[in-house]
């Protein structure tokens, strides 16, 4: 019983070595009585997320939507890749950057 303990706590204790959180060297979150907003954070290991809103006139001249546009980035089997997005009246799109 006393070996198992024993290599539980090993593993434990291994697993935290190996395990450092990422840190956040970026961050905004800006927001002005119109609608529009800007909010991004980027993480020390390089991957993040940037949007930026802007309220707009509707195609009937009475309403506004929420137009956004933004990216993020995400590590792929140890590689950086930026993708962009659109989100306003014709949906949301996404593109590899």
């Amino acid at each position: 019983m006393k070996s198992i303990f024993v290599f539980m706590t090993g593993c434990v204790v291994l697993h935290l070595i190996e395990c450092r959180p990422a840190e956040i060297v970026l961050q905004t979150n800006n927001q002005d009585g119109s609608g529009q907003f800007i909010a991004q954070y980027r993480l020390d290991d390089g991957t993040g997320e940037e949007k930026y809103g802007k309220l707009m006139p509707n195609n009937n001249g009475q309403d506004s939507v929420l137009v956004q546009h933004g990216s993020y980035t995400t590590n792929i089997d140890g590689k950086l890749i930026t993708y962009n997005w659109v989100a306003d009246t014709r949906g949301y799109r996404v593109s590899k950057a």
